[in-house]
């Protein structure tokens, strides 16, 4: 007889410690948040109008992160990564021509992410402009 209380309560309570985890699970309210809006997307264009090549950089606060490289007499498209835009942010660019010692930069300019740059490379210069 107390052999099989023992056995009885031992099921019960394994049969409850099975059974607590879904009952608590059908009384928890999943809430759906909207997904936040990805930040809009920022992009240089370079015109490049030199007969070199030329690897373009954009630096934020000393630190130099590339781009890419802009091909000769062509205009070439970069997107500035989302780390270095969450807000108006000064940034510069440095182009450095393949082959070449000179290395150009534009000063520092206000960008705020979704902004449209244009950067014309020519005659040993650089000159960074927003688009409208």
């Amino acid at each position: 007889m107390l052999r099989r209380r023992y056995t009885l309560r031992r099921s019960t309570f394994l049969a409850l410690l099975l059974l607590a985890p879904l009952g608590v699970d059908a009384c928890r309210h999943k809430s759906i948040a909207p997904e936040p809006e990805p930040p809009p997307r920022t992009f240089v264009h370079v015109a490049n109008g030199e007969f070199l090549d030329a690897v373009v950089y954009v630096v934020d606060r000393g630190q130099r992160v590339r781009l890419g490289v802009a091909s000769s007499n062509r205009t070439t498209d970069f997107e500035i990564p989302a780390h270095l835009l969450f807000a108006a942010t000064p940034l510069s660019f440095v182009v450095d021509p393949i082959g070449a010692p000179a290395r150009p930069s534009t000063g520092d300019l206000v960008i705020v992410p979704g902004d449209d740059l244009e950067l014309r490379l020519n005659g040993g210069r650089a000159v960074l402009t927003k688009r409208p």
